[in-house]
């Protein structure tokens, strides 16, 4: 019973790690997400970097916020880019009956 109660510390303090760390990611591409928006990141190569690490993590709804926003404030400038991500953004997460 000992090694099972030790198995689960050990998961429980996993998953705890795991969630800072997503935090964490959070803090930063919140950031670099302000730094677009606010027109200081305009670098296409940062924005598909910034973009592609945001769809790391779009299976949770604060970083798709994130990433929607990003979209938003870029498509005029950078259409294929954007429309690019879409289609990826609707490959990894959407299924065949969802549009």
């Amino acid at each position: 019973m000992d090694e099972c109660r030790h198995a689960m510390e050990e998961l429980r303090n996993i998953v705890e790690g795991i969630s800072n760390l997503r935090d964490t990611a959070y803090a930063h591409y919140s950031l670099l997400v302000e730094q677009v928006l606010k027109d200081q990141i305009t670098d296409e190569q940062q924005l598909e970097q910034i973009m592609d690490g945001l769809c790391d993590f779009c299976d949770e709804i604060r970083f798709i916020d994130l990433y929607r926003s990003l979209c938003r404030h870029i498509y005029y400038q950078y259409p294929q880019l954007v429309g690019e991500h879409v289609a990826l953004f609707r490959a990894l997460f959407e299924g065949p009956d969802e549009k």
